[in-house]
């Protein structure tokens, strides 16, 4: 808020004025025995945030904490801390804390608006070591079947077409197992590779905003059995591996060519063939509502065109298709109604 620039050089004006008035206001004090105490414990207390990060930074091991000194030891810069922390309260009990609370406020307030800046925080470098310690020591341990659990790798395409998929399988990984989307693109691999680009970050805060506690894998393959068969032997790091392939019921097998009911069955078989167990998961209303998304978005565009109202659009499934968007366009009876002049209507499949 108070960082906010103003004029050619993006000058921080209420941030000049924020420091005015405390500056003013400890003027106006005009006693140096009360002034004194507070303005110490605000250095002090500086002088200990900044021990402490330099020691945190050296406990994360950041890459971008290099320091040149040669004497430097980071547990010398912990001690400074405590040290600061502690005359703080033998100066002023009353200003060492009045200064703990500002700190800390400062802190939250921090914390809870995420400024878009470019800081490169210790407290991720530290996670980030803390995940491969673990990991690499995790790969150590020997599997036992009482400490054994659910890690599936769940074919859902763009995860947030199949929503009943991922929530079902969520429901009984969260928070005790692994869940990995994967994502396989076909055709052109150089546009493949920009798509699984855009997607990477895309679908991966779909997954953190709705609370999935799941992975985005995508992969280029030139058919779904290849991408799968990527997926099982790629996905996944050290012990924190998939061992269950979950897949939705293919419906239209009667209907679709052989060679895509071959595929689909040969995924069992890789699966077991890479000591994977299967989950087929089958719904009567079918999985993917890829459909439905494509028919809000149709409609929010056409709300923000000023040349069009009242747009109505209906969408028609007979029983045989069963929602199955692996079909031919030919198989599938759509209906759209318009109500005054719009453009041509786009393919919402």
């Amino acid at each position: 808020m108070f960082a906010k620039g103003y004029g050619k050089n993006n000058e921080p004006l209420r941030g000049y004025i924020l420091t005015f008035l405390i500056a003013l206001g400890f003027i106006l004090i005009a006693e140096l025995n009360v002034i004194a105490p507070i303005i110490s414990n605000f250095f002090l207390a500086s002088y200990a945030l900044i021990n402490f990060s330099v020691f945190h930074a050296s406990l994360a091991k950041s890459p971008g904490w290099r320091p040149a000194f040669k004497y430097y030891n980071m547990w010398i810069s912990l001690l400074g801390a405590i040290l600061c922390c502690i005359v703080m309260f033998v100066i002023n009990w009353w200003a060492a804390l009045l200064t703990y609370v500002i700190v800390l406020g400062l802190y939250i307030y921090v914390t809870y608006k995420k400024p878009d800046v470019n800081w490169g925080s210790s407290t991720q470098a530290l996670t980030y070591l803390n995940a491969l310690q673990h990991s690499i020591r995790l790969s150590g341990v020997e599997d036992h079947v009482k400490n054994f659990r659910p890690q599936c790798l769940v074919m859902t395409g763009a995860p947030n077409s199949r929503p009943a998929l991922l929530h079902l399988v969520h429901d009984f990984t969260k928070n005790v197992g692994l869940m990995i989307c994967g994502h396989v693109h076909m055709g052109p691999r150089r546009q493949a590779m920009k798509e699984m680009s855009i997607d990477q970050a895309k679908y991966q805060r779909w997954l953190i905003k709705n609370k999935m506690k799941a992975f985005y894998a995508p992969v280029h393959a030139d058919d779904l059995r290849e991408g799968a068969q990527y997926l099982m032997q790629a996905a996944g790091l050290g012990r924190m591996k998939p061992n269950i392939l979950v897949l939705g019921f293919k419906k239209d097998w009667l209907q679709a060519d052989m060679r895509d009911v071959d595929m689909y069955i040969n995924l069992f078989h890789d699966a077991f063939d890479i000591q994977y167990g299967v989950v087929v998961i089958r719904l009567k209303e079918g999985l993917d509502i890829s459909h439905l998304q494509g028919q809000e978005e149709l409609l929010s565009s056409q709300e923000k065109s000023p040349g069009t109202k009242d747009v109505v659009v209906s969408v028609e499934y007979s029983k045989k298709s069963d929602l199955d968007t692996s079909k031919p366009l030919s198989e599938k009876p759509v209906t759209h109604k318009v109500d005054h002049q719009t453009e041509t209507m786009p393919d919402i499949y």
